[in-house]
């Protein structure tokens, strides 16, 4: 539909409104330039250390059917034996890094309740400062390190997995990203050889229990597979993750926040954005009292 010339709009009127009173637009910038500017500046610096990861292979090479185990398969899967891919391995892994209780345990372990908390902690004492009505416990520091400090990235067509640590003390966010992976590792073996252990002692009993020598081939074949699993766990290091690139510190002006270059970039802009709709408005708020005057 053809527009209404009453609806156009006339940038010629827009501009004579906005060059009438310049000093509103150059005030704009100039404060918004200024915010923008010392926030850049004055604003506790974040750092970002990332380590990158890959799934590593978990030596469970049962068949993923579990057809070479007769039927055995439900018992497997009774017994805790995992059959599947990798891949759910790998996203139990990220869950229990992600998981309140290794959080918690890790902040414990490396006493991080004082300095997550620095402003509410008296380092004289030793304690919560006398004016901190709700001290911060360990669920609130869980939340916080979970969404403000840690970051999991994974890449569905590389299967790499990037652990980012958002921190001021740049040599700290490398050290906890560091140690996080390696604690996960240990958890993840840990968990492998306790529910191989349980796994073999059932099957033990079941074997002797069972006199069909098909069924008792297939137990045999489990027996084994889970003596192999909880001999690699014990063995390998980097069990549930292969660390490609270790944490580094960044250098002291490779900030992740505040963007320093943008934030001056964008003071000015909106500046000069919120200048221009101020006199407008203005202009457009005088014109409608002398339209009902």
């Amino acid at each position: 539909y053809p527009m209404d010339p009453a609806d156009a709009v006339d940038f010629r009127v827009l501009v004579a409104r906005v060059t009438a009173h310049p000093w509103w637009v150059v005030a704009s910038v100039v404060v918004f330039t200024a915010l923008f500017s010392s926030a850049a500046f004055y604003l506790t610096p974040i750092y970002r250390a990332t380590t990158v990861l890959i799934p590593a292979k978990s030596g469970n090479d049962l068949d993923s059917s579990g057809s070479g185990l007769g039927g055995i398969g439900g018992v497997a899967s009774l017994v805790g034996i995992n059959l599947d891919s990798g891949d759910s391995q790998t996203q139990e892994a990220l869950a229990v890094l992600q998981s309140r209780q290794f959080t918690e345990k890790f902040i414990d372990d490396r006493h991080l309740m004082p300095i997550l908390y620095a402003k509410l902690w008296d380092v004289r004492t030793g304690t919560w400062k006398a004016t901190t009505k709700h001290p911060p416990t360990p669920a609130r520091a869980y939340k916080y390190f979970d969404k403000k400090i840690r970051i999991i990235l994974q890449d569905k067509k590389t299967g790499l997995i990037s652990l980012n640590i958002d921190w001021k003390d740049r040599n700290a966010a490398a050290d906890w990203a560091n140690d996080l992976v390696i604690r996960l590792n240990q958890e993840m073996r840990r968990r492998v050889m306790a529910r191989a252990d349980s796994a073999v002692g059932y099957l033990e009993k079941d074997f002797d229990s069972t006199t069909a020598v098909a069924t008792r081939e297939a137990i045999g074949r489990l027996i084994e597979a889970q003596v192999k699993q909880r001999m690699l766990a014990a063995v390998t290091q980097e069990f549930a993750f292969r660390v490609i690139d270790r944490a580094m510190a960044p250098d002291s002006d490779d900030r992740h926040f505040p963007p320093r270059a943008a934030m001056i970039i964008a003071g000015p802009l909106i500046g000069l954005i919120f200048g221009v709709l101020c006199v407008l408005g203005y202009s457009a708020l005088a014109e409608g009292n002398k339209t009902e005057k």
